[in-house]
């Protein structure tokens, strides 16, 4: 297993950048889906033209799942970036200098005011980078939390069955609970990875390690000994997680 996952998280205005956590991990952990998306790409050719904002718009939950399908299995050749919204209606209430700052976010990835829109009502705004790497608005952190949580357990699976024979029936793991993240939430305003690239595996638990690191593009080979915070744990037997901290870094977190 190469995979690994960063997160820093700024919460001054509530962005997420991460770096392995995919469009499929967030359509599959969000808790409160949106309903509606307006398109932040002027060229899509995905989605109903907008006649006020002159962007696209995706419609209604269903159009929305229709979407998120078509990103998460990569039959989308373009930019994946959109904001949601609440109600068609209030769209054509944005002003000119709203929609300007729509464009403008959507061409930069970076907010001018507020990231979350009173006319809005959005929830998210969403960019996909390259190199694996996404910006992510979430106007309540805890749905990251619940995104972060799954993506951890699909990789912690991948790992603890990917020995097993083809007519062993596979081990089942348990979901990390997001409190145990959120005793995270100092370290990942700083920027840290739980790398999966040196995971530890025995009879009675894996032991998952977690790192300082500056930035997104931060992998097992510019980590260090004097960066480490713990392990992130997993107990086989009891089937629950757990921390592991080093001392030094008990005060920060």
């Amino acid at each position: 297993m190469n995979q690994s996952v960063y997160v820093h998280i700024d919460t001054t205005s509530n962005v997420v950048v991460t770096r392995g956590i995919q469009a499929k991990d967030f359509h599959l952990g969000v808790v409160h889906p949106p309903k509606n998306l307006l398109l932040l790409n002027p060229a899509t050719e995905y989605g109903d033209y907008e006649t006020h904002t002159g962007l696209k718009i995706i419609r209604g939950s269903n159009a929305v799942d229709r979407y998120a399908q078509l990103v998460t299995k990569g039959r989308m050749n373009e930019e994946n970036k959109w904001i949601d919204f609440t109600d068609v209606s209030m769209l054509k209430e944005l002003s000119p200098l709203e929609i300007s700052e729509l464009l403008y976010f959507g061409h930069m990835r970076n907010h001018l005011h507020s990231p979350f829109f009173y006319k809005l009502q959005n929830n998210f705004v969403y960019f996909d980078l390259p190199h694996d790497v996404s910006r992510v608005y979430y106007r309540y952190l805890d749905e990251f939390y619940h995104i972060l949580s799954g993506r951890i357990k699909r990789l912690a699976l991948e790992k603890i069955n990917e020995k097993r024979s083809f007519f062993k029936r596979p081990a089942p793991i348990e979901n990390l609970p997001v409190e145990i993240l959120k005793d995270l939430r100092e370290p990942m305003k700083e920027g840290m990875i739980f790398c999966f690239q040196q995971i530890l595996q025995d009879n009675t638990r894996i032991r998952i390690p977690l790192y300082f690191a500056e930035e997104e593009l931060a992998s097992s080979n510019n980590v260090s000994s004097e960066m480490v915070i713990g392990n992130l744990c997993y107990q086989l037997t009891s089937r629950t997680w757990s921390l592991e901290l080093e001392e030094k870094n008990l005060l920060f977190i």
